[in-house]
């Protein structure tokens, strides 16, 4: 407290001495202090002590609590939809097609060639094709033979529909082809053209039905062809056929199901004799397969009925694939029958050569049971390779010698015989897209017979090499080789022990040779020319016994596409 008092003292002391300073230095301003008593200062008991620590006061307003409730509503709303544009795939430009296109040349031995081909392009709905081919020689083939003059003329129409799940074809074909009988086993050849000459006339038509169901599951597929044909020749032998073929495919969870069939109906006549035949044949299978191997298994039935006692054959039918390889290699096994019919058309297309007279007396060809093994796969992307071999018991194999009882001797009959038969195969093929391409194939087929001492007229060797090269697609270079090794014609000669008594002995036919070269040389897409050389060697062999072929020959001439 008394420090107080003397603060209080010394202030006013100050200030009376602050305003006596005012006083001298401003004389013209007085001021006057009167004291009345003595200063006594005093705090009231009730004062607060000021508080060194400022409180803070929070000056934000709280957030009211807000109860609210949403009322809903359904807003409408309208969306228009452009339409959006297909995509399209870029993809290659198909080829164009042209409806057809004419080739003729002519080259030696009088040769004249002509063909002709007009059909319809790309179509959702149908397709169709019409074919016309002729092709002749008016020469000989020199030497003493007969004249050995051809021609061969065709004309094919076919045609095909699309109907929904179904396609709906058919065709017509015509060919007629004109020979000579110029071959005699004994020298003789003062025949004239007229009495030697030979034609066989054919005409055929067939109609199909095929499905396309995409899901078998609920649907059966089916095939159904019928076909007819009537053929006859210069000596008045005719024959007619009836074949009606079928099948059926059912996929059942994951195997398939099926049924083939086929009746045939077949008559022949000649100036000689008359027959006729009917064959049934069924299989029914099923066939399973994973991600690398194959199996199908059925049974075969093959009835025959007429030309001589009914005759019956059951026999499985089952072939097995396993893929070892990425299709790298392929094994594969297979166990068959089938029933070969041989008609006077099936064997005149084989040798041209043969005698009328065989009407009547025609064979089928019974493979009785047939075992194949093998292995198929892709070397690359370019090659592709098979290999297999089969053993089959065979009965009635059909085989051409010279007929000793024609008058002429200058025709062929066929006589049969039972045995095996061992066949190994092999080919191999090359392709470049467009630009190389080669296809080699060769056989071995012997035979072991129970009678005859040689299978007549079938080499045991059989190869072949095609091959096609193409340069900037202005040359086209084709060749062509085929060689076979020796076959064997038989002979009758008397016996040395005994004259009277004709022994059966075979003559060696020459290995043969046939290399051919053919050249196109494209000026437009539209116009070419073209050379063929074949039998370059100039060989003169023999396919069949007195019947040389003809050596070197040629033949050029244009093609034109429109």
């Amino acid at each position: 407290m008394r420090k107080v008092k003397w603060i209080i003292a010394l202030l006013l002391v100050t200030a009376g001495w602050q305003l006596h300073a005012q006083s001298k230095s401003d004389p013209g301003d007085e001021v006057r202090t009167v004291v009345i008593s003595a200063f006594q200062p005093e705090i009231k008991q009730h004062a607060q002590k000021i508080v060194a620590t400022p409180a803070v006061i929070d000056s934000a307003v709280p957030a009211p609590a807000i109860d609210y409730k949403l009322i809903p509503r359904k807003m409408e709303t309208h969306y228009d939809v452009d339409p959006i544009k297909e995509a399209k795939m870029q993809g290659e430009p198909l080829n164009p097609l042209y409806h057809g296109y004419i080739k003729g040349g002519a080259g030696n031995y009088l040769s004249l060639y002509g063909e002709g081909d007009y059909s319809s392009t790309r179509s959702k709905d149908n397709e169709w094709n019409l074919h016309a081919r002729h092709f002749s020689s008016s020469s000989s083939v020199g030497g003493p033979p007969g004249f050995s003059g051809y021609s061969d003329d065709a004309l094919n129409l076919y045609g095909k529909k699309f109907i929904g799940k179904h396609t709906l074809d058919g065709g017509v074909d015509y060919s007629r082809n004109s020979l000579y009988f110029y071959g005699d086993d004994v020298g003789n050849y003062s025949h004239s053209k007229d009495s030697i000459h030979q034609y066989f006339n054919f005409i055929g038509a067939w109609v199909g039905l095929l499905s396309h169901y995409p899901d078998s599951t609920r649907k059966i597929n089916h095939e159904l062809v019928l076909k007819y044909y009537y053929m006859d020749d210069h000596y008045k032998t005719s024959e007619n056929s009836v074949l009606l073929e079928g099948a059926l495919t059912h996929k059942l969870h994951e195997e398939v199901i099926g049924l083939d069939g086929s009746v045939d109906y077949f008559s022949d006549h000649s100036l000689k004799d008359t027959s006729n035949e009917t064959g049934i044949h069924l299989t029914p299978f099923i066939e399973a397969e994973g991600k690398k191997w194959k199996l199908k298994i059925g049974l075969s039935a093959y009835g025959e009925f007429g030309k001589e006692d009914p005759y019956y054959m059951f026999m499985p039918d089952a072939e097995a694939s396993y893929d070892i390889y990425k299709d790298v290699i392929t094994p594969y096994v297979s166990l068959s029958n089938s029933d070969v019919r041989n008609t006077y058309r099936v064997l005149t297309s084989e040798n041209p050569f043969t005698n009328p007279d065989i009407v009547g007396d025609i064979r089928n060809t019974r493979y009785k049971y047939t075992l194949t093994g093998g292995l198929k796969g892709t070397i690359s992307s370019t090659t592709s390779y098979e290999a297999h071999g089969s053993y089959s018991g065979v009965s009635n194999a059909a085989f051409f010698v010279n007929d000793t009882l024609d008058p002429q001797h200058n025709k062929f009959t066929v006589v049969y015989d039972d045995g095996t038969l061992l066949n190994l195969h092999g080919e191999i093929g090359y392709q470049k897209s467009e630009k190389l391409r080669f296809l080699l194939k060769a056989d071995y087929v012997r035979y072991f017979l129970d009678h005859e001492i040689q299978a007549w007229h079938t080499p045991t060797t059989r190869v072949s090499l095609s091959a096609k090269y193409s340069l900037q697609s202005k040359i086209i270079v084709t060749g062509d080789l085929f060689a076979l090794n020796q076959q064997f014609a038989r002979e009758y000669e008397r016996s040395a022990a005994n004259p009277s008594i004709m022994q059966v002995n075979s003559k060696t036919l020459a290995p043969l040779v046939d290399v051919n070269l053919g050249v196109e040389y494209r000026y437009t897409k539209f116009l070419s020319a073209f050379i063929h050389f074949n039998n370059i060697g100039a060989e003169k062999y023999y396919r069949w016994n007195d019947y040389p072929t003809q050596r070197f020959n040629f033949l050029a001439g244009i093609s034109f596409i429109f």
